[in-house]
């Protein structure tokens, strides 16, 4: 296991606005630490630098792993994982309009990511769903059309 110092777990969660630089959740109203997650994973070779530290929830450190690619569920093509130090988030996802709490990728690297580290896993939009509710999610999510019930009222 690589050590990462108090002073570059303070940089990152601050760089990152405290939030998983994957999924966007909020540490707050966590009740655990979010992972350091190395983006260029030590076993393939990445330093403990910086440039290299991305603050992830459990669940996308826990999917990522030691990952650095993954399937396009739309192409079939093996792909790199978005990497949130060189790639900007809003150019390879953006959150449903439809479906709340549920992430698109918006390019071959977005939707890789997002199933390779099960972004829109049913517990995780739940999760992400409930924090919003409580405003604690970190940013806004769009509020889904509301549905059809069959009650006049």
């Amino acid at each position: 296991m690589t050590v990462v110092s108090a002073r570059q777990r303070g940089s990152v969660e601050q760089r990152a606005r405290h939030r998983c630089e994957y999924c966007h959740v909020s540490t707050r109203g966590q009740v655990a630490p979010f992972p350091i997650d190395h983006v260029e994973p030590v076993s393939r070779g990445g330093q403990t630098v910086l440039t290299n530290l991305a603050l992830t929830c459990p669940a996308c450190n826990g999917h990522k792993w030691n990952h650095t690619g993954g399937v396009d569920p739309v192409t079939g093509q093996v792909v790199q994982l978005f990497n949130p130090r060189s790639d900007d988030w809003a150019e390879h996802f953006e959150w449903s309009a439809v479906e709340l709490g549920v992430l698109i990728g918006k390019t071959s690297w977005g939707r890789a990511t997002i199933s390779r580290l099960q972004i829109n896993h049913p517990l995780q939009v739940q999760t992400r769903e409930l924090l919003a509710q409580l405003g604690l999610f970190g940013e806004a999510l769009p509020t889904a059309p509301p549905t059809e019930t069959g009650d006049p009222t």
